[in-house]
């Protein structure tokens, strides 16, 4: 009987917490988001872009690390997100390297350079060549510590040519905040598409 009672008592427990905090699929994500709700990667949309990515033209290259985190808690709800740092290489100069960064515990998610796990399908903002109907792609913050008035987003599709992993991405202004008079409004890393290939 004791047994019993310890089992009823668990399983009421497992199950009230389960209640206050509901978990869906990150899909679902749109409008008015309660408190304590858990958006999960449920189909695994963000596995596929865990690692390491490089673009190369001639001795220009644009690196990205990505990792996946699960249940980030931002104060109100918890989502499972993707984090990353980058690297640009322009003519042999290295004009920035923040990959030694993607792995430190001490940088909270969102102070990554790129972070986020906004899906987006191919109707919807930036159109997409060669997207299926419900294609699921990501649009993620991106920015750059030195010119934090710009405020930019990556739009990161997954694909697969030849048995080779890559990522489409779509780097853009989504906004530009008050710069300082004579500010260089060109990007570091310049706005554009880029295929990056798994290292």
């Amino acid at each position: 009987m004791r047994y019993f009672v310890i089992i009823v008592v668990v399983f009421c427990m497992s199950f009230s917490c389960k209640a206050q905090n509901p978990v869906v699929g990150l899909t679902q994500k749109k409008g008015s988001i309660p408190d304590g709700i858990y958006y999960k990667d449920i189909d695994g949309d963000l596995d596929k872009y865990v690692g390491t990515w490089k673009y190369t033209n001639g001795t220009t290259s644009f690196t990205i690390t990505f990792r996946k985190v699960i249940q980030s808690f931002n104060g109100k709800w918890y989502d499972d997100l993707l984090v990353g740092d980058y690297k640009y290489v322009k003519n042999g100069v290295v004009i920035m390297d923040y990959l030694n960064r993607v792995n430190d515990p001490t940088v909270n998610n969102g102070q990554h350079y790129i972070y986020g796990n906004r899906i987006i399908y191919p109707y919807q903002d930036v159109d997409c060549d060669g997207c299926t109907h419900m294609e699921r792609r990501f649009e993620l913050f991106f920015s750059d510590p030195e010119q934090r008035y710009l405020s930019q987003a990556m739009i990161v599709r997954h694909i697969i040519v030849n048995n080779i992993q890559k990522i489409q991405v779509n780097l853009r202004l989504e906004d530009l905040r008050l710069a300082p008079e004579g500010t260089n409004l060109e990007p570091r890393v310049p706005f554009g598409n880029y295929t990056l290939v798994k290292q």
